[in-house]
């Protein structure tokens, strides 16, 4: 059980107290679910599709998106988790300010280490009523109450567009707060993209935790007879990818997915710049579990080829996964590596 989930666990009465619920991103471990609602009447809410199928398989209602469905609500009480980005937390403060009935409470619970202290002065800025519940276990527990009135939540006001110029090609991107390299060119993606595009590319591509969809959408962009999937697991980088291709005037599927479950079909090339945290940890072994996967997807003859951090086992994951790589390109922090599956 996770620190915040026994955190939790401890005031479960004081939740069950304000319900029905809306647990927004409930905690991975989902000791939310067993308080979810004493009497079967609250939601969960999530921008992860992993955890969304997880709570669909345990029974609760649960919803997938970027935010919660606009017809649902308002709620007596909202759960909120604690996120990584400061950015994300102002907008998912937002939001759930919006979605409070006139007196209800929002709960944001956090570990000390992803900055839940400093949490008060956001919380402030929505809500005019602030307190520490409690503190155990290294986080602690908010309740915040009257939200302030001010401009309604859209989406699209965080939204943060960006131009990714490369080898005579420009293309505008749309980020959001939560989606990876936020507002700009990671140099890890700009490595895999210097090696991409001096080729030719056709065919089936997927783009693997495509984030904004920076790399697909380049690939569509210089190659317009490739068809090309855009997958990821979060809600906002999906919105963001969908965004990207309508400023561009391109075209492309674009998927949820938990890793390559409930993909289907093959790809004559897989592109990514792999995953490997989860929340503010770092979870190397998010790697290999996506890597394993990926060589069934592969058509005959094609390809995967990935960004890579050096200080990260990845030639070691690669070999077991695939059975074989080469580098195509390196610098002093990242490596681009390739496996292929024979015809």
């Amino acid at each position: 059980m996770t620190p915040v989930s026994q955190l939790l666990a401890r005031n479960a009465d004081r939740l069950r107290d304000t319900a029905p619920l809306l647990w927004f991103n409930p905690p991975a471990d989902m000791l939310a679910l067993a308080l979810t609602v004493p009497g079967g009447d609250g939601r969960a809410h999530t921008q992860d599709y992993g955890d969304w199928q997880r709570l669909a398989r345990a029974g609760v209602e649960a919803t997938f998106g970027a935010a919660p469905p606009e017809g649902e609500g308002p709620w007596p009480a909202i759960v909120l988790t604690l996120p990584r980005e400061k950015q994300r937390l102002e907008m998912l403060l937002h939001c759930a300010a919006e979605r409070l009935e006139p007196g209800g409470v929002l709960w944001l619970a956090g570990e000390n280490r992803s900055g839940i202290k400093s949490a008060a002065s956001p919380l402030r800025k929505r809500f005019g009523a602030v307190v520490k519940v409690d503190s155990a276990r290294h986080c602690a527990l908010f309740a915040a109450r009257q939200p302030l009135q001010g401009q309604p939540f859209l989406l699209a006001d965080y939204e943060q567009t960006w131009p990714l110029v490369m080898d005579e090609l420009e293309l505008e991107v749309c980020s959001l707060p939560g989606v990876f390299a936020h507002g700009r060119l990671d140099p890890g993606t700009r490595l895999l993209l210097e090696v991409l595009l001096e080729r030719e590319i056709a065919g089936e591509v997927l783009d693997f935790g495509c984030g904004a969809g920076a790399i697909g959408l380049v690939l569509k962009h210089r190659n317009p007879g490739a068809r090309v999937t855009l997958l990821d697991r979060s809600a906002l980088a999906l919105q963001a990818a969908a965004r990207t291709c309508e400023l561009n005037g391109l075209q492309a599927r674009i998927l949820p997915g938990d890793g390559f479950t409930g993909l289907h079909g093959t790809f004559d090339l897989i592109v990514s710049n792999p995953p490997f945290h989860r929340g503010r940890q770092a979870e190397p072994r998010l790697t290999p579990q996506l890597l394993e996967p990926a060589r069934n997807f592969l058509a005959p003859g094609g390809q995967l080829v990935l960004v890579a951090n050096r200080h990260l086992p990845y030639r070691r994951w690669l070999e077991q996964a695939c059975g074989h790589y080469h580098v195509l390109r390196e610098n002093s922090r990242y490596q681009v590596l390739a496996s292929g599956r024979g015809r």
